[in-house]
């Protein structure tokens, strides 16, 4: 394989593979785009030559051993970072072990790179009195009120991930019986989410005023009338937070974010009794893995719960109680 032919492996991974037939989101796209950037220029520096003379000679393994290295003690990126540049670089070359099939074994080779395994944080969500301090802290008459009301709601009500609540458009919400929001989401997948009644209201009388909007319009629009993106609604999150600090002191010290209200529409379904494959559907979770560490979450807030029942100086209220629970207790050590 010559120089330029790589460099032709390159191109066709991001407009053949990736778009074309991956047919992978644009932010996606990107993130690929910075992590393989980042990993040719560090090879070139080390190798001393420029980009457009490396050859396959000069990727391997222990070459993508040291970018990770470099990348966490040089640019300090976290293990989590580490790890997304590596998923990169890992599908990258195993659409290379399909095109160089004589280097295929080097190639396979990264693609076992291990990530590092990273403490997994407890999800942050907020107690249903939060959620109304927020809502309730938005004055709807002020400029941009009615909007971030309304979003916030709606956000809460779907657990929709950032981006695909960018992208929502009028044509996507079905006010009617039964009303719900059609939502492109990871993949392309289209999933249905109901509403409820409360934001059908809301967002009936949103669009009543805002008859500029068309069906191909995006629902959320900035002060300069284009579409709202991901920094400008973490922004509004941000702004409407700190407004509601005043009635509700606890939100200061918590940094709370789009995502924050996807876990909080989880987590108040699941103590709703809503089942488990319903609330992966809502939210659009690919594995039921990743919406089985909700219950996670909740077991451990009935441990807190039960400890916090313990009488500090009544031992024989303590072993009763025991034993009225000893079935659950058991259940939840076995855990």
């Amino acid at each position: 394989m010559k120089n330029h032919v790589l460099l032709e492996h390159v191109q066709n991974f991001f407009r053949e593979y990736l778009i074309s037939q991956k047919g992978l989101s644009h932010n996606t796209v990107i993130a690929y785009r910075d992590a393989l950037k980042l990993f040719l220029d560090y090879v070139a520096r080390s190798k001393n030559k420029e980009v457009t003379k490396l050859g396959e000679d000069d990727l391997g393994p222990d070459v993508v051993l040291e970018f990770l290295k470099n990348i966490e003690s040089q640019r300090k990126n976290s293990i989590i970072t580490r790890n997304l540049r590596l998923a990169a670089l890992k599908s990258f070359f195993s659409y290379m072990a399909a095109k160089d099939t004589l280097r295929s074994g080097e190639y396979q080779r990264i693609t076992m790179i291990p990530p590092k395994r990273t403490p997994k944080p407890m999800m942050g969500y907020l107690e249903m009195g939060e959620v109304k301090a927020i809502l309730g802290a938005i004055d709807q008459r002020a400029p941009g009120g009615e909007r971030d009301y309304v979003l916030l709601s709606l956000l809460y009500n779907i657990g929709a991930r950032v981006q695909e609540l960018c992208d929502l458009k009028v044509k996507n919400l079905h006010l009617g019986s039964p009303p719900f929001v059609n939502i492109l989401g990871k993949g392309k997948k289209t999933r249905q989410v109901p509403l409820w009644s409360e934001t059908v209201g809301l967002l009936s009388s949103y669009l009543e005023k805002h008859r500029s909007l068309d069906a191909d319009s995006e629902v959320f629009m900035n002060a300069r009338g284009e579409p709202l993106g991901r920094f400008g609604i973490r922004h509004i999150i941000r702004k409407r937070v700190l407004a509601a600090c005043e009635r509700c002191p606890g939100l200061k010290s918590r940094a709370i974010g789009p995502h924050t209200f996807r876990h909080t529409t989880a987590m108040h379904l699941l103590q709703a009794g809503v089942d488990l494959t319903v609330i992966k559907s809502w939210l659009g979770h690919v594995r039921l893995s990743t919406t089985h560490g909700y219950i996670e979450i909740d077991l451990e807030m009935k441990r807190k719960a039960l400890a916090r029942c313990r009488p500090a100086d009544d031992q024989n209220r303590l072993k009763r109680l025991i034993r009225k629970n000893q079935g659950i207790i058991e259940w939840l050590e076995s855990l």
